[in-house]
C-alpha cells in the first residue's frame, strides 16, 4: 500500500477521536449538567478553558514533536485524552464538580490539540505540493466525523446509558486507538531528533515566527475568526436545539446529520483548492459563506421544523466545518521542511485564542439581547478576513 495512503487512514483516525474525545463534554453536558447543578450555557465556559489550554499546547509542542516524533506525540495524546475523560467520569459529583471538570478540561485538551500539528508534520513528507489543500483535507474531515459520532453516538449513548458511562467508553476507544498507531511508528517517526530539548522558549518563539511572516499572519487571523465561530458552533448547537424543546438523543441526531455534511465538502473544497481555485481566495469565499450561514441561526426558534433546522445547520457544516484542510496545507506549504508541525500548531494558537474570545462574545450577546445578534456579532469578523484575503498584496507568491 503507498505510504500516503497509509498516512492519510491513520492521521485521519487520530484526528476522529480526538474531535470526538474533544467534542465529549460538550456533546453530553446537557445531562451532565442537570445532575452536577450547572447551567446548560456554563459549556461556554468549559469551552473557552480548553481552547486556553490548546494555545500553549498548539504553540508549544513542535519541541516535543522533534523529540519523540509526531507520531509518539499523537499516542501521548489518546492517553491524555482517556484520562481527561475518566476524570470527569469519576470525579466530577455534585457536591464537587468544578475541579473534576477543569482537570477533564486540561487532560483533554492538552491530548486532542497535539493532533493537528503532528499530523500536520506527518503529512508535509508525503503529500504531494500540488495536492496538499486535498490530501490535508482529506485528513481534516476527521473533524465533522468527530462531531456526527459526538451528536449521533455519544448524545444518545448519554441519554441511555448516562453521561459518565459515555466519558468512559470514549476513554477506552481513546487508548485503543493509542495503541492501534504504534505498528506505523517507525516509519512516521524517522525524522525524529532525540537530542532535541523541548523549551519553554518553543511557545514564544513559534508566535514571534508566525507574527513575523506576513502570510503566516494573515492565516494566524483567518484562524482565529474560523475557530472561533467554529468553537461557538461545535459546543452550542446541541444546548441550543435542547432550548428549542428537542430532547437530547433527539438533538444529538440532527447535530449529527447537519455536520456529517462537512465530511464531503471537505474534500470538494480541498479538491477545488488543488486545482481550479487559488487557496487564499478560496478561504475568502468560505469566510463570507460562514458568516451568511451562522447569522441564519440567529433565527431559530420553536416554530422551524426539523427540516428547517436541518438545512441551515447543514450549510453552516458546508463553511464553518470545512475550511481546515485548504488553511493547514497553506500553513505547511510557507514551513521549512520539518517544521510543518511547528508553524502550524503556531498557526492554530490564535484560532484557540479565537475559541476563548468567541464563546464569551456569543455569550455576553445571548444575555444581552438573544440569538440573533450573539449570531451576528461572531459572524462580522469573517467578513473583514474574505477582504483581507483578497487583497492584491497578499496573493500568493
Amino acid at each position: 500500500m503507498p505510504i500516503l495512503i497509509v498516512a492519510i487512514a491513520a492521521m485521519l483516525i487520530q484526528q476522529t477521536v480526538a474531535t470526538t474525545a474533544k467534542l465529549g463534554l460538550p456533546a453530553i453536558f446537557p445531562a451532565a449538567s442537570e445532575e452536577l447543578g450547572f447551567d446548560p450555557e456554563f459549556v461556554l465556559v468549559l469551552t473557552a478553558a480548553n481552547a486556553a489550554v490548546g494555545i500553549l499546547v498548539m504553540a508549544g509542542c513542535g519541541g516535543a514533536i522533534r523529540r519523540w516524533g509526531a507520531l509518539r506525540v499523537s499516542q501521548v495524546g489518546c492517553v491524555l485524552m482517556a484520562a481527561g475523560m475518566a476524570a470527569a467520569a469519576i470525579l466530577a459529583q455534585p457536591w464537587l464538580a468544578l475541579g473534576p471538570l477543569l482537570l477533564a478540561v486540561l487532560l483533554n485538551s492538552s491530548g486532542s490539540t497535539v493532533a493537528t500539528p503532528a499530523s500536520s508534520q506527518i503529512l508535509q513528507r508525503y503529500a504531494p505540493p500540488k495536492w496538499a489543500p486535498l490530501v490535508f483535507s482529506i485528513k481534516q474531515t476527521g473533524v465533522p466525523m468527530g462531531l456526527a459520532i459526538s451528536g449521533l453516538v455519544l448524545a444518545p449513548l448519554a441519554h441511555d446509558q448516562g453521561w459518565r458511562f459515555a466519558l468512559l467508553a470514549l476513554a477506552v476507544v481513546c487508548l485503543l486507538i493509542g495503541a492501534g498507531l504504534q505498528p506505523v511508528r517507525k516509519e512516521f517517526d524517522q525524522d525524529r531528533d532525540p537530542h532535541a530539548k523541548p523549551s519553554w522558549t518553543d511557545f514564544p518563539n513559534t508566535i514571534r515566527e508566525v507574527l513575523a511572516s506576513t502570510e503566516l499572519r494573515l492565516l494566524a487571523g483567518a484562524a482565529f475568526v474560523f475557530v472561533g465561530i467554529q468553537a461557538v458552533f461545535m459546543a452550542f448547537t446541541i444546548t441550543y436545539f435542547t432550548e428549542l424543546g428537542y430532547k437530547l438523543d433527539d438533538a444529538g441526531v440532527l447535530f449529527g446529520i447537519a455536520v456529517g455534511i462537512a465530511v464531503p465538502a471537505r474534500i470538494f473544497w480541498g479538491w477545488l483548492g488543488s486545482t481550479y481555485v487559488k487557496p487564499r481566495h478560496l478561504l475568502a469565499f468560505l469566510a463570507v459563506l460562514m458568516a451568511g450561514a451562522i447569522i441564519w441561526m440567529g433565527w431559530f426558534d420553536k416554530t422551524w421544523s426539523w427540516w428547517e433546522l436541518l438545512g441551515v445547520s447543514g450549510f453552516v457544516s458546508l463553511t464553518v466545518l470545512s475550511w481546515h484542510g485548504i488553511l493547514l496545507s497553506e500553513a505547511a506549504r510557507l514551513a521549512p521542511p520539518g517544521h510543518a508541525g511547528r508553524l502550524t500548531g503556531g498557526v492554530l494558537a490564535f484560532g484557540s485564542a479565537g475559541q476563548i474570545i468567541f464563546p464569551l462574545i456569543f455569550g455576553i450577546g445571548l444575555r444581552l439581547d438573544g440569538h440573533l445578534v450573539a449570531y451576528i456579532v461572531i459572524a462580522i469578523p469573517a467578513l473583514f478576513v474574505a477582504q483581507a484575503m483578497l487583497r492584491p498584496n497578499r496573493a500568493v507568491r
